[in-house]
């Protein structure tokens, strides 16, 4: 990837299509980008689907599993 790189999150810095305002941030190297995504920031400035469970851009996925084991994992 190139650097500098643009990374976006909802906020109101600005305003892009549909009237949806997202916040922007300028990061410099692979790290200062993976701090960023750490903390809510995106590649995209679209919004991000209700239904993107593992947050890769896309509907589906799924969410992390709660509660009982699956079937072979210990229990602690």
């Amino acid at each position: 990837m190139e650097y500098p790189r643009m990374l976006y999150r909802d906020g109101q810095q600005c305003r892009v299509w549909n009237a949806h305002d997202v916040d922007t941030l300028i990061v410099e190297s692979v790290e200062e980008e993976a701090d960023a995504k750490a903390e809510g920031w995106r590649e995209n400035p679209a919004p991000l689907h209700p239904l993107d469970h593992d947050m890769n851009g896309k509907p589906g996925g799924s969410l992390p599993r709660r509660g009982r084991k699956m079937k072979g994992e210990e229990h602690g």
